[in-house]
This record gives C-alpha cells, sequence and structure tokens, in this order.
C-alpha cells in the first residue's frame, strides 16, 4: 500500500473511534437525564436509606420473631426489636411496610419495593444466590417431631418411606429438607398463607405424621395443647441455620453499615436481653459466640 492510502486509512480509522466515543458518552449523559426515555441508574439501597433516614421493611408473622397484634396491628418480636435497635442507633426510623409470603421476599428487595426483610431468614446456599444477609442474630436448630404417641419409628432414616406422611409449609426450607432427605416418604404442602399451625394441626389431626421444626413454634403450640406432640431423635438434629436480616443482592456499604450496629447490640449485652424477654424454655434459642476469648 502506498504512503497516501496508508494516511487516508489511518485517519478514517481514527474518526471512527473518535465517533463511537462520543456516541457513548452521549448515550451515558442521556442514561441519566430527565427527559431522555432511558431508565436512570437505580441509587444502592445504602444511599437511599441515608438520604431519607427511614428503612423499608418487610416482614412475615412467625412468633417469636415477628408477632403483629391481631387489634392493632402492631409488631413485635425477636427481629423486630434487633432491628428497630439497630436502626435507632444508625439514626434511622424502620416503616413496616408490607406483610409478604415466604416465596416472595427476596421479589421485593431486588426489584427496591422493600430495603430489608426484618422479620428473620435462614441463610443457606439457595437464597444466597439470590439475596445478601446480615450477621446472624442467633441460630436455629431444625428436629424432627411427631404425635406424642408415636414410636414406630427408631431412625432418621425409616422416616424415607411412602407410608411416612410429612408435612411442611410449601417452598419452605423444611420443605425443601422434605424433598432431599426424604424422597421416598409421602409429601402433604400447607399454603405460605395458611398460619404456621396449621402444620401442627396437620399432626394432631393424624393428616401427617412428621414435622421438620425449629423448637420456638412447637413449644409454644404444647402451651395451648399439651402432651399433643413430641420431639423424636433429640440428638440428631437435621439442619442448623443461621437467623439473619436479608437484603437486595449486592450492597456491601449497606451490609456493613448494618452488621456494625448489630455487632454492638450483641457485643453490650441488648441481644441476650431481648433473647430472654422471649425465651420460654431455657435453652430455646442457640446463641452467637462471642469472637473473642476472655482473658484468664
Amino acid at each position: 500500500m502506498s504512503e497516501p492510502q496508508s494516511n487516508k486509512a489511518f485517519f478514517r480509522i481514527t474518526a471512527l473511534l473518535a465517533l463511537a466515543l462520543a456516541i457513548a458518552a452521549i448515550a451515558i449523559g442521556l442514561r441519566a437525564s430527565p427527559g431522555s426515555g432511558l431508565v436512570p441508574t437505580q441509587p444502592s439501597v445504602f444511599d437511599r436509606v441515608v438520604k431519607s433516614n427511614q428503612l423499608r421493611a418487610s416482614y412475615a408473622v412467625y412468633p417469636p420473631y415477628c408477632i403483629k397484634n391481631a387489634n392493632t396491628g402492631k409488631l413485635s418480636g425477636i427481629c423486630v426489636e434487633v432491628l428497630e435497635e439497630a436502626a435507632q442507633r444508625l439514626k434511622l426510623k424502620v416503616e413496616w411496610v408490607e406483610e409478604v409470603g415466604w416465596g416472595s421476599i427476596f421479589e421485593g428487595l431486588n426489584s427496591d419495593r422493600h430495603d430489608i426483610f426484618g422479620a428473620g431468614i435462614w441463610r443457606n446456599s439457595s437464597r444466597g444466590k439470590v439475596g445478601d444477609f446480615s450477621q446472624p442474630l442467633l441460630f436455629n436448630v431444625v428436629k424432627v417431631y411427631g404425635r406424642a404417641n408415636e414410636n414406630r419409628f427408631n431412625t432418621i432414616d425409616s422416616l424415607n418411606d411412602p407410608a411416612v406422611r410429612i408435612v411442611t409449609v410449601d417452598g419452605t426450607l423444611e420443605d425443601v429438607i422434605a424433598k432431599t432427605d426424604f424422597p421416598n416418604a409421602s409429601h402433604i404442602s400447607v399454603s405460605q398463607l395458611n398460619p404456621y399451625t396449621d402444620v401442627l394441626l396437620s399432626i394432631t389431626s393424624n393428616k401427617a405424621d412428621i414435622m421438620f421444626s425449629e423448637a420456638t413454634a412447637v413449644n409454644r403450640f404444647l402451651e395451648k395443647n399439651p402432651g399433643t406432640l413430641k420431639e423424636l431423635f433429640p440428638s440428631e438434629p437435621l439442619r442448623v441455620f443461621p437467623l439473619t436480616f436479608a437484603f437486595k443482592l449486592g450492597e456491601p456499604n449497606f451490609s456493613a453499615m448494618l452488621d456494625a450496629a448489630l455487632e454492638e447490640i450483641h457485643n453490650d449485652g441488648t441481644m441476650e436481653r431481648i433473647l430472654q424477654k422471649y425465651e420460654q424454655i431455657p435453652g430455646e434459642f442457640y446463641r452467637v459466640a462471642p469472637p473473642y476469648i476472655l482473658p484468664r
């Protein structure tokens, strides 16, 4: 190629690159400009919360973690008190904006309808793909429960039988445990819209044989229905889950801010005072171990 032709090709390439850069710059400017017709970049949860001083929380009723007064609608419970305490320390106000089903928690968070799920949720690998979580408030142990007169099952493995009816709330982690660990058993599902007591009543009414639960729900049921249920394998828990707050995936600043407040709540004894307020049977809640060793 001759020298003049080389120069012409060089200038053409340079001009095309300059044009591409100019178009990109205009597009970036239009993206955030009012009236452009393009969607503006969404602010982070951290920026939105700090700017408004409000924390919009969704919730699901599940005593003693989230309790709703039937007459006033006011919320209370372990997770409600902890979140409101954390918000107060961060100079934020919690707005309890919506009750949601367990299957729609992350949809509301990732669409920015809510900033946080404040009723407490178990962290696990599948949920880790769609949301982020705070540090644990406490740990829950999932165990096997049946009728008080139940004596058919000698081992957990004996539950994996078509003659065994396992009842769970549809779409919950207990449901996943039932289908993963006991695929051959008969599975009975209760809708997420139904109260959790429907699961326990399925056992006492002989509609099902087995249920999986952490201790608090069963203990409160037994207060009103003594002698109806029992733990079948006390020394063999099925799972241990951290109870956390959930929020939108990919929010490191919001996560760090919330964890700083929760760390204070743990370390100054506030968490223990809240747990003792709601703990009806000693050892009901598994505490978070301190991340330090006291000097001897």
